[in-house]
C-alpha cells in the first residue's frame, strides 16, 4: 500500500509504542512525541492485554490533552482504535481502513504477547496502512529529545546514500533519572561467558567517554531504527522469546542477509528502564519474571546461533541453579532447573 499521508517529501516514519501495564510512561513518551521536530511519523500504540485498563487511560488522555501547539497535530483526528489482534496476526483480514489524517492508532492485544509479539502487530499494522521508509521501535518508559527522530533520520539517509546496507540503528541512551550518564551506545554479546552487555554503561555524557563507531553485536532494544528493507529481507522480531534477546536475534538474523548495523550519537533518548518488568540492570534488579525469562531467552538464543556450545549454556545454566541456591532463591533455582530440557 502507497503511503496516502505523506506530503512532505520526507522519509515517513511508523513509530510502536508497546504498552504493558504503564500508561503514565506512555503518556509521558507520547507527550515528548508531540515536540518532535520531525513531521513525517505516525505512532502506533499497542497493547499488551494490561490489567489496569492502560488503553482507556491513554485514549482518554489523547481526546482531552490540548495539541494545538504540536504542529504534528494541527487539524488531524487523535484516534483511530483498533481492537482484534488475532486478524492482524493471521495478516489475512484487516479492520476498516483507518480515516484520512488518522496518525495515531491504538491495538488491543487478546493477550499479552510478550516483546517481539506486541511489537510485531505494530509493524504489520504499520506497513499495512502507512508503507514507512523506516519503523521506530520506542520503549514507552523512554522520553525523546527533539531533535533526536531527525537525527536518525538524516544519518539513515547518508549511510544509505553511501551504499551502507545497514538495518538497525541506534540511538545514544541516557539513563532517565541521570540524564548525563550513559546506559547504552549499544549492545555486547560475550562469547567466553555466554552474556550480553551495554557499551559505555555507566560513564559520562562527553564525546570523549565514547566512540563514533561503538563495535556492537546488537542495537539496545529501547530504541531499535528499523529500515523497511531489512524487515523486507530478515522479516520481523522473532516470536521465540517472550523478553530479552529479541533485538540479538534480529541482529544476528540481519549479519547473516549482509546488514550491518548503525549508531547516531546525536539521537537522544532518556530511558526510565524495565519498568513493566520490574527490573534494571543499574541497579543489578531483576523481577522474577525478568530473571525466567532472561535465563530461557538466553537458551533458546545460544541453541539457534551457537550449536556448538550446547555443554557451555548447560554449565552456564547449572552455574545459574547453584548460584540461585546460594542466595536461598529457592523459586528462581527450581524455575531455572525446569529449563534445563531447552539445553537438550
Amino acid at each position: 500500500m502507497s503511503n496516502m499521508h505523506n506530503t512532505t517529501g520526507l522519509p515517513w516514519v511508523s513509530i510502536i509504542l508497546l504498552n504493558y501495564n504503564g500508561y503514565q510512561d506512555t503518556i509521558e513518551c507520547l507527550t515528548s512525541l508531540f515536540k518532535l521536530d520531525y513531521q513525517s511519523f505516525s505512532i502506533i500504540i499497542v497493547d499488551n492485554h494490561s490489567s489496569d485498563n492502560s488503553l482507556d487511560h491513554i485514549e482518554q488522555w489523547l481526546q482531552n490533552c490540548d495539541h494545538r501547539n504540536s504542529n504534528f497535530y494541527s487539524d488531524r483526528k487523535v484516534i483511530d482504535s483498533f481492537h482484534n489482534h488475532e486478524t492482524v496476526s493471521a495478516g489475512t483480514e484487516w479492520p476498516s481502513p483507518i480515516q484520512e489524517g488518522s496518525f495515531i492508532t491504538t491495538i488491543q492485544a487478546g493477550k499479552n504477547l510478550g516483546f517481539a509479539g506486541g511489537n510485531n502487530i505494530g509493524i504489520k499494522y504499520a506497513i499495512h496502512y502507512f508503507a514507512p521508509d523506516f519503523l521506530w521501535i520506542l520503549n514507552n518508559d523512554t522520553v525523546v529529545a527533539p531533535d533526536s527522530l531527525t537525527q536518525l533520520v538524516l544519518e539513515a539517509q547518508k549511510d544509505l546514500s553511501y551504499g551502507k546496507k545497514i538495518g538497525i540503528w541506534g540511538s545514544k541512551l541516557l539513563y532517565y533519572h541521570q540524564p548525563d550518564i550513559i546506559q547504552a551506545i549499544g549492545g555486547k554479546l560475550n562469547l567466553t561467558y555466554l552474556t550480553t552487555s551495554h557499551l559505555a554503561e555507566g560513564l559520562q555524557d562527553l564525546p570523549s567517554s565514547q566512540p563514533e563507531s561503538p563495535a556492537q553485536d546488537y542495537v539496545v532494544g529501547a530504541s531499535l531504527f528499523v529500515s523497511k528493507k531489512l524487515i523486507q529481507e530478515v522479516g520481523l522480531l522473532s516470536e521465540d522469546y517472550f523478553l530479552y534477546f529479541e533485538e540479538l536475534d534480529w541482529a544476528k538474523r540481519g549479519e547473516k542477509a549482509g546488514f550491518r548495523l548503525g549508531y547516531v550519537p546525536t539521537s537522544k533518548v532518556y530511558h526510565k528502564e524495565g519498568k513493566s518488568i520490574g527490573s534494571s540492570s543499574a541497579g543489578k534488579k531483576k523481577s522474577d519474571l525478568a530473571d525466567y525469562h532472561g535465563l530461557r531467552s538466553k537458551i533458546i538464543f545460544f541453541r539457534k546461533f551457537y550449536p556448538e556450545r550446547k555443554l557451555q549454556l548447560y554449565t552456564v545454566l547449572m552455574a545459574s541453579v547453584l548460584l540461585r541456591l546460594g542466595r536461598l532463591q529457592f523459586k528462581r533455582a527450581f524455575r531455572a532447573i525446569s529449563l534445563i530440557g531447552l539445553t537438550k
